[in-house]
């Protein structure tokens, strides 16, 4: 299935028969020549439209249940010389209180989580990254604070090797699950993140890329061709980046805070021109935002106006989501203004991808009322409850210049985004809005708002009549 963008497809024409009266038989063979090539293109057309056919997985409609993986191992992952390190046990513990609170947790399907082998970890890593992180379990306070000081923010608890395996062979649990049908969708409520963590380093919190392995497992275990990845965390991603940049198999896309390379982790290829490389060019997509205090209205436009539409035409057979909370309303790294409630409205938004095969893993998030409260958010959508309403308000003037900019980086690449002839809508958008700011505010009602349906009605429509014949 092509998934780039293509031009129109020229209409199929009945064969042309020539203009001769002189030759009866002649003109009878030709018409009896067409007639066959014609039965061969209707039958090349029904042996297509047959093996589609046999490829469609019926007994997905029979999948059902939300998968949720949590263990008490989790909170063994901690930082020996800061007991107030931020990414630290509680919070996966408010997680699961959060989902008892709203008696959600019974209404999932536990999943026993389980210890990636080590060659589930050496999809993404090397070798000798692996036997490093293994040896790690026998080492000093003092050693593994040396260890952990090679990297950029990042500590090593003796347990560390072992849990940060646990969290990723959790997501393949999942990944089995799900793609075996026994499971509609799931989350993953486990510590370490993962998604700045690469090839043969720690990064960022982050030991194992959970989301980058459980893609390449997909692929290799269930024979996935096409894999979105979704990256909502406050941070760019840049392991799951780096991972895929020249693979088109996988559409990666981050939505971060970046303020021109301002903000953690400092990098020019969190920058929205950035699209991959060679085969991958146009399969890496990069949403920085410039300012923080960034609003539902914000992060559901740029799922409306550049994730959705690329989606679509990519057609995923797998959504994986590097699910931070970091980004949530109260957090003290993040500092957006997103609530809870509008990733309870993403998530519902990427559920009609992929047949409904979507996978959360949690990845930041340090505020730990926020972070409970967006995850549980997500789970309500996974079971299937209504989104809750969101407040009305308008995409700021930043957000649609950050929208715009990486609409126009992947215009050439996605037929979707080119929705107007000569340039993509979103220069026009940001054109009109910056215009109107001054008299409507930032924060006016939006056209743009999800919850929200219009109806334009007048009587006199009722005037436009035929005189002649009522």
């Amino acid at each position: 299935m092509d998934t780039k963008p293509s031009g129109a497809r020229p209409a199929r024409r009945s064969p042309r028969l020539p203009n001769s009266n002189s030759n009866a038989q002649g003109r009878s063979e030709e018409l009896k020549e067409a007639k066959r090539k014609g039965k061969m293109d209707r039958s090349k057309g029904e042996d297509e439209l047959v093996a589609q056919l046999k490829h469609l997985e019926v007994s997905r409609s029979l999948a059902s249940g939300t998968g949720l993986v949590h263990s008490e191992e989790f909170t063994r992952h901690n930082c020996l010389w800061d007991p107030s390190h931020p990414e630290c046990p509680d919070r996966v513990t408010a997680i699961m209180e959060e989902l008892e609170r709203r008696d959600l947790r019974p209404r999932c399907l536990a999943v026993e989580p389980r210890e990636a082998t080590e060659q589930e970890l050496r999809l993404v890593h090397k070798k000798d990254y692996v036997d490093l992180m293994r040896k790690t379990q026998t080492m000093s306070e003092k050693e593994l604070q040396t260890i952990s000081e090679n990297y950029d923010s990042v500590y090593i608890h003796p347990d560390s090797f072992r849990v940060a395996s646990l969290a990723v062979g959790s997501l393949l649990e999942l990944v089995d699950k799900v793609m075996t049908s026994e499971l509609r969708n799931g989350f993953s409520v486990s510590r370490p993140p993962g998604h700045h963590a690469q090839f043969d380093q720690a990064n960022g919190y982050c030991l194992f890329n959970n989301v980058a392995i459980a893609t390449r497992y997909a692929q290799r275990q269930h024979r996935v061709k096409r894999v979105l990845v979704v990256d909502w965390d406050v941070h760019h991603g840049q392991g799951i980046q780096y991972a895929f940049e020249e693979d088109p198999s996988v559409l990666y896309f981050s939505v971060h805070r970046y303020e021109k390379a301002g903000f953690w982790p400092h990098l020019q290829a969190s920058d929205g021109p950035v699209a991959g490389s060679g085969a991958g060019l146009g399969y890496t997509i990069n949403l920085p935002w410039n300012k923080t205090g960034m609003t539902d209205a914000d992060y559901i436009t740029a799922f409306q106006h550049l994730l959705l539409p690329v989606a679509y035409q990519f057609q995923p057979q797998l959504v994986l989501v590097a699910a931070g909370f970091d980004c949530v309303r109260g957090d003290p790294k993040g500092e957006m203004e997103a609530t809870p409630q509008c990733f309870s409205v993403l998530t519902r938004m990427l559920m009609g991808l992929a047949e409904g095969r979507v996978l959360l893993a949690l990845e930041g998030g340090y505020n730990l009322r926020s972070t409970a409260e967006g995850a549980a958010a997500c789970v309500s959508s996974l079971l299937g409850d209504p989104c809750p309403p969101l407040s009305s308000s308008s995409p700021s003037l930043s957000a649609l210049t950050s929208i715009s900019e990486t609409i126009s980086a992947h215009y050439p690449y996605w037929s979707r985004l080119q929705v107007l002839e000569g340039g993509p809508l979103a220069d026009d958008v940001v054109i009109r809005h910056k215009a109107n700011e001054d008299q409507v505010g930032e924060t006016s009602p939006s056209p743009l708002g999800v919850m929200t349906t219009g109806l334009a009605y007048d009587e006199r429509m009722m005037e436009h009549l035929n005189l002649w014949d009522r």
